[in-house]
């Protein structure tokens, strides 16, 4: 029986935990939240017998066998290197880290203690990804591709999605070095970085502040970007 943990127990380890629970020989094991309220609430409804506010106290008791990271990023570097030198596998929710040498230390220390480590990818493992990786693979391009289009975006048109965090100037993503866009982008990047050739890349990038946004009173975050990136053989 494979034993997992959620740490941070807000809106999307729901899906974490439902995911958890529906995998044959896995067990959603504890749950764990600064917020001792939330961990138990999200263990009593998906079956957990533990939960706790204590992360080292998790770790030394129910030895889980994988720990799903789903705190605010700036939280993921110093959460999985705890879990990963207590000897579990884990799987971060993105942004991966706030930075990249933060990035390149987890995944040594992974690789140095033979221990698993991914990111929340799913966009990869969606039936269209899957599928044009297929058509791909068997030649319906009827070549090598020159050239990749994709876009990624939140529905912002709803004005209370976008005041949760445009009102709360202490908001987790206002702190990010990305901000908003960082939140989301590697979903973007993710569907074409399977695709990228060769050592030299390069990428042009710029950020906007839509109109939407400026209506409602926002003038400093960022809710747009659009960027090329171009490596030896295609865009």
């Amino acid at each position: 029986m494979l034993k997992a943990a959620i740490v941070g127990c807000g809106k999307i380890a729901e899906a974490h935990a439902e995911v958890i629970t529906n995998i044959t020989g896995a067990v959603l094991a504890a749950t764990c939240d600064r917020e001792i309220l939330m961990a138990r609430q999200l263990a009593e409804r998906y079956g957990a017998r533990n939960f706790y506010n204590d992360l080292s106290l998790m770790l030394a008791e129910v030895k889980p066998d994988v720990v799903h990271i789903t705190t605010p990023p700036q939280s993921h570097y110093e959460i999985a290197r705890v879990c990963l030198e207590s000897g579990c596998n884990i799987f971060v929710e993105k942004p991966f880290t706030v930075n990249t040498t933060e990035a390149e230390q987890l995944i040594a220390l992974a690789i140095s203690r033979k221990l698993k480590i991914t990111v929340g990818t799913d966009e990869q493992f969606s039936p269209v990804a899957m599928e044009m990786r297929k058509l791909v693979a068997n030649g319906w391009l009827g070549g090598h591709a020159v050239h990749l289009d994709v876009y990624y975006c939140y529905d912002l048109g709803d004005e209370r999605y976008a005041r949760v965090f445009i009102k709360d100037k202490s908001h987790w993503l206002r702190s990010l070095p990305g901000q908003l866009i960082q939140n989301i982008m590697l979903h973007a990047i993710i569907k074409v970085a399977e695709f990228l050739e060769g050592n030299h890349i390069s990428i042009f990038a710029r950020g906007f502040t839509s109109d939407f946004i400026n209506k409602i009173g926002e003038t400093h975050l960022k809710d747009e970007l659009r960027a090329i990136i171009i490596d030896e053989k295609q865009t």
